[in-house]
């Protein structure tokens, strides 16, 4: 019997168990991060909803298994968006590759396109809400001092340097080095553990570090961990992390996510003539597509570039 007859036997229960395999597969042996792994259910939940809604519980799935753009068309139906449908077109068409891989399963994906995703406004922002965030967060009324130079620290180490939450949570000790200016991320986002990066630490950051470290030292303070709780003597949390956020979004009247100041990073480079190919370095992207995507032209980079527009010499 041929393979995709065999495969067609499974029920939506068979499958569920098959990619549970492929979830230990993909962290186990293909290195993927947590995040990757746990990003995967979601989408595998959408698509056994289609087929069960298809075929019914304890069905073999027969051909309906094959019918991607079936789903594609399902989901629209049910209005969800062109971001959505490409994410989970996308992490399902890994789990065929991987089917394909195992069982010799011919891959329905092979043929069709990724649903369009429409533009999105980036969301950098602008260089006076970054300043405007890093004087919230200095004049905020923090319990102590050494919260104030921690999370001004901490801000600014995802304004100058591009720091994901992960990254920012996991920094440790050791992988800030002011005598050699630098600053190294390990274990970025990415498969087989993440891809590790140096980031030279600029000047205005510089003066935020050094600052948190004499309050560091004054405190004790001995853990692996860089950004620390003083209570525990140990790395603050995400939920520190989202808390630290959250004050400082509503004293300084800025809508942003950490995230956004990651995309402000790399935007502030790119409007200061850093090459493509740098601040994708700098930004840790496997893809200088990834980068260029960043990028974001504010009113102010138009006005300069319709002055200088003339076509006389």
């Amino acid at each position: 019997m041929r393979p995709d007859a065999i495969v067609a036997q499974w029920t939506a229960d068979d499958l569920t168990r098959v990619f549970r395999t492929y979830l230990d597969h993909v962290r186990d042996v293909d290195g993927w991060s947590v995040e990757t792994v746990r990003s995967q259910p979601t989408a595998f939940g959408n698509f056994r909803r289609f087929l069960l809604e298809t075929v019914g519980p304890g069905v073999p799935l027969g051909r309906h298994l094959f019918e991607i753009e079936e789903w594609i068309r399902w989901n629209r139906l049910a209005g969800r968006g062109g971001h959505t449908l490409n994410t989970y077109w996308r992490r399902i068409r890994s789990f065929f590759r991987w089917l394909d891989r195992q069982y010799g399963l011919p891959n329905p994906f092979e043929a069709l396109r990724p649903p369009s995703v429409p533009a999105r406004l980036p969301k950098a922002r602008s260089p006076e809400e970054c300043l405007r965030i890093l004087e919230a967060t200095e004049h905020y009324p923090w319990p102590e001092a050494f919260e104030r130079v921690r999370n001004l620290a901490v801000m600014a180490t995802a304004l100058y340097a591009g720091l994901r939450r992960k990254e920012l949570v996991g920094l440790k000790f050791l992988d800030v080095d002011l005598d050699d200016g630098t600053l190294r991320v390990v274990g970025g986002k990415g498969r087989g553990g993440g891809k590790d990066r140096i980031i030279p630490i600029a000047p205005d950051l510089r003066h935020h570090l050094d600052s948190y470290l004499r309050h560091r030292r004054q405190q004790g303070i001995v853990a692996p961990e860089f950004f620390c709780s003083r209570q525990t003597k140990r790395g603050i949390s995400m939920m520190t992390l989202r808390r630290i956020v959250l004050a400082v979004r509503r004293a300084s009247g800025v809508p942003f996510s950490l995230h956004s100041l990651r995309h402000s990073f790399v935007t502030q480079l790119l409007r200061s003539g850093v090459p493509l190919h740098t601040a994708s370095a700098l930004a840790g992207h496997n893809q200088i597509t990834t980068t260029a995507g960043y990028l974001k032209v504010f009113d102010e980079d138009k006005i300069q570039a319709m002055r200088a527009f003339s076509f006389s010499d």
